[in-house]
């Protein structure tokens, strides 16, 4: 073996090793997002648990390279190999008791920490006992510790880009961490050939074809009596699905959150908040001709404005969302869908309309950047003379919510007036929508509502909406400083755990 060859071998499997951790890095926060979310809580307790297992595999390893023995690097390979590809079967049970008894920011540390750890710590272990052979073979320590972190680097580069780009929006996330934990296998049984453990290598075999049997199960198309399950696919913003439930109804969620539904005879908005926002829009701009909506989802919002006459534009991130819209939900070819950020959008473009509405929920979390005085400075910018923002939100019956006082003082900020209003009607505390308007002197008219909702008498749709005008109660967000996502944790909190309670662990898995 020469000592070149040795090199390009121990260099090659530094890439590889980097490559697998970011995989697991930002595919174990998508595998997390189902049940706890994508917030900024559950992407620290990922990143950081990420970043302790590695350590404690880095000391463990440079402990460990000093033992004599060509026995330790296929071990920490088939190790973390093989735990990654029973990760479908750990993912779904383990989840659901963590969301349900630690919260979500401890529930999603716990979580990443089982379902990860074991593989983190193998593979940080893996760079010690690199440095130590290609320090053996070929340089000194400097130079050996240099390249093989320099390597691994890369790898870890390719691995980013590969699980967003790739890995996630074209496999389901079971597979991609199985097929992460086959790779690893693989490596650990070419060294062990190159090493010859005979032993060892014969061993593996039989575990690599094992392990193929965690990537059998397939989304359950049935979810009982009430629900059927008709796309499921992993997306840029997380994972989609659509399903029609009973009395002819058909929602889309996203990580495992209602994102607006229809009535599939009549095509109407089966959501009473699709409604709010619609209604309240021509409660306060009746004239209004144009319209941009920020956060396509089911198009319902967009489809019903365009019912009115209303010439819709739609900024959506996910680019997966106008197709499964029109497919699924109607949304008619007059509205144009642009797939661009939101903010990013308004912040080079200089079109402007008479209503603008900002509906855009990645699973419960809204994005706390579009909902910042410039941010909400962007969007009056963009708004003609008499010009209206409407603001769909969650809170609470009757008490409210921080998140909602934060909205309300930003609006009032920026636009001097605001109104808020939702469904006061429910049991205090309990999770609603509510729907807020800002603008310049804003006047309710008393024109009977134009607009189709699903067997709710019109005229009295006014009378459901108690509105109150907003008040500045204290802090609101910018781009510098925002706690919008920390305030608001227990209630997303709650409303996650609902869905988990109601659809059960093995739903959000697929």
């Amino acid at each position: 073996m020469s000592l070149l060859s040795e090199k390009r071998v121990i260099l090659a499997t530094a890439f590889l090793e980097g490559l697998a951790c970011l995989v697991i890095e930002i595919a174990g926060a998508r595998a997390l997002a189902p049940y706890f979310g994508a917030s900024l809580a559950v992407w620290t307790a990922q990143i950081t648990a990420t970043l302790l297992f590695l350590a404690i595999g880095y000391g463990l390893g440079g402990v460990l390279s000093r033992s004599k023995g060509d026995w330790k690097l296929p071990t920490v390979f088939w190790a973390a190999g093989i735990w990654l590809a029973i990760f479908p079967l750990l993912r779904g049970p383990l989840l659901a008791s963590s969301v349900a008894g630690f919260g979500v920011a401890f529930g999603s540390f716990v979580s990443s920490a089982v379902l990860f750890g074991l593989p983190l710590v193998c593979l940080g272990a893996v760079s010690p006992f690199l440095i130590a052979r290609l320090d053996a073979a070929v340089l000194g320590a400097g130079s050996a510790a240099g390249s093989i972190f320099f390597v691994n680097t890369l790898g870890g580069l390719l691995g980013g880009w590969l699980t967003a780009l790739v890995l996630i929006p074209m496999m389901p996330l079971r597979l991609a961490m199985a097929a992460c934990g086959i790779l690893l296998v693989l490596v650990g049984t070419f060294w062990s050939l190159r090493l010859r453990r005979s032993r060892f290598s014969a061993v593996a075999a039989p575990l690599a074809a094992l392990m193929f049997l965690p990537l059998a199960p397939s989304p359950a198309r049935s979810l009982g009596s009430n629900a059927h399950l008709l796309v499921s696919l992993q997306s840029h913003t997380g994972l989609i699905q659509i399903i029609d439930v009973a009395r002819g109804g058909r929602m889309l969620m996203n990580d495992g959150i209602v994102q607006g539904g229809m009535d599939k005879e009549t095509g109407i908005s089966l959501l009473q908040f699709t409604d709010y926002q619609n209604f309240m829009a021509q409660r306060y701009h009746p004239k209004a001709q144009s319209a941009l909506v920020l956060g396509l989802g089911t198009g319902m919002l967009a489809k019903g404005l365009d019912a009115r006459g209303i010439k819709v534009t739609v900024v959506e991130l996910d680019p997966n969302m106008e197709g499964l819209a029109r497919d699924w939900f109607g949304l008619p070819s007059s509205v144009r869908v642009l797939n661009q950020d939101a903010r990013a959008w308004l912040n080079k473009e200089d079109s402007h309309f008479d209503l603008i509405f900002l509906d855009a929920f990645v699973g419960e979390v809204s994005p706390w950047y579009l909902a910042t005085r410039e941010g909400i400075a962007r969007m009056k910018d963009h708004l003609n003379p008499g010009g209206r923002v409407v603001i769909n939100s969650v809170t609470r019956a009757k008490t409210g919510s921080e998140g909602l006082a934060r909205l309300e003082a930003v609006l009032v900020e920026v636009f001097g007036e605001a109104r808020v209003s939702g469904e006061h009607w429910e049991p205090k505390g309990q999770l609603v929508n509510a729907t807020l308007v800002a603008g310049k002197d804003l006047k309710p008219t008393d024109e009977a509502y134009k607009g189709k909702t699903l067997e709710r008498n019109l005229s009295k749709l006014p009378l459901l909406v108690a509105e109150e005008r907003a008040a500045l109660p204290g802090r609101f967000g910018t781009d510098d400083f925002s706690d919008l996502d920390y305030v608001e944790s227990r209630l997303r909190s709650e409303w996650r755990k609902q869905v988990v309670d109601d659809l059960g662990p093995d739903f959000l898995a697929n």
